[in-house]
């Protein structure tokens, strides 16, 4: 291919992609970014190409453009991104599209469904840049003891007026455009600073939960970050779990199965969330290496209708089969509490136990006894 018309034809791609709303950037195999579209721009608040840049693409992307007259070729991969004085993960599609025989273009676009997603990247990326993401704790009790068993940390993003984004406002958003991966390394900072003070929190014998989605669990870097985490922060076995949200993207449960395995042998626990949610839970039971099944909500908020507690008690069976943990979520009245205990399920977690409450909250909880 002639030079001229390669450099024909990149022109015409970045002028066609720069007002798309999708965010798109050109990579160099340096590290450097040599182009971003407006949509790219936004959500980083770009004012010179150097403050962006990408820490980590596999070798393996990196030297396959495939051939000049093939069909480019493309990869869905999580990649790092460094930020100014900020490092975070993101979903992308990078297609390689082959301009010489032996060189050509990196084309990273950032997975993105909607406008409105698009501001929630920027948002998020905003609250990891200025220290406004925060966790707040939920304990799980034995519901016959009142004994605490667990913790689960839920994302709150400060709003930076003094409050927080609304959940219904924020979460949803966050689930919808799988923006989980965004938030893994801040969260896990947060997470640290919870160990670090989990005896004067009276929480030193519990296992505390992160949500992370299907899709993260899926690629083997983010493994590597859970399973570094544990090592470096001498975290004993079962201490730490990770929720594992949005299953309808467990579309390889081999894969998927594979990874889990290889976390449980660092000693995190697993954790399947809002079980019944999706028609493939069973499947999720029979083929993936968990310990806990979560029951979604739902099932809680309906429990007095008689086709939902045989359900309940369907699936506090199975797990008594199999051996597994059964927590049930959303648990609001004494009657749901005296319920779930009825139908087999003895550890739950909901706001008539506790509401949830960041670390400073648990220190005052802990100290009134």
């Amino acid at each position: 291919m002639e030079v001229t018309q390669s450099k024909t034809e990149l022109s015409y791609l970045t002028r066609s992609l720069l007002h798309h709303p999708s965010p798109y950037i050109i990579y160099e195999l340096d590290g450097s970014i040599a182009w971003a579209n407006m949509a790219a721009r936004y959500i980083f608040e770009l004012k010179d190409l150097k403050e962006l840049s990408i820490s980590k693409i596999d070798d393996d992307i990196k030297n396959n453009f495939g051939d000049i007259n093939s069909i480019a070729l493309y990869y869905d991969t999580p990649i790092e991104i460094s930020l100014r004085d900020i490092s975070f993960f993101m979903r992308t599609r990078i297609h390689m599209i082959p301009v010489t025989d032996e060189d050509g273009i990196m084309l990273i676009e950032l997975l993105c469904q909607s406008r409105n997603g698009l501001d929630a990247l920027k948002e998020t990326i905003e609250c990891i840049e200025n220290d406004r993401v925060e966790l707040a704790y939920q304990k799980q009790y034995d519901l016959i003891s009142g004994k605490v068993t667990g913790v689960e940390a839920l994302l709150r993003l400060q709003d930076g007026k003094g409050g927080h984004f609304s959940n219904d406002e924020v979460i949803p958003l966050i689930e919808g455009e799988k923006l989980f991966s965004l938030i893994v390394l801040e969260s896990l900072n947060q997470i640290k600073k919870f160990f670090e003070r989990r005896d004067e929190l009276g929480l030193a014998n519990t296992t505390v939960y992160l949500n992370v989605s299907a899709h993260t669990i899926m690629h083997q870097e983010f493994c590597k970050i859970f399973s570094n985490f544990v090592e470096e922060n001498n975290i004993k076995e079962n201490e730490f779990g990770l929720e594992i949200t949005e299953t309808a993207e467990l579309e390889d449960t081999k894969k998927a199965g594979e990874s889990l395995a290889r976390l449980k042998k660092r000693g995190i626990k697993i954790a399947l969330d809002d079980f019944g949610a999706g028609y493939a839970s069973l499947k999720y039971i029979r083929d993936l290496p968990i310990d806990v099944v979560k029951l979604d909500r739902h099932f809680t908020s309906n429990i007095s209708d008689p086709s939902t507690s045989r359900l309940i008690k369907f699936v506090s069976d199975v797990c008594s089969e199999l051996n597994l943990e059964m927590i049930g979520e959303g648990i609001e009245t004494e009657e749901e509490k005296k319920k779930m205990i009825e139908l087999g399920c003895s550890v739950g977690q909901g706001f008539l136990m506790h509401m949830p409450s960041f670390i400073e909250e648990l220190k005052k909880d802990n100290k009134n006894g």
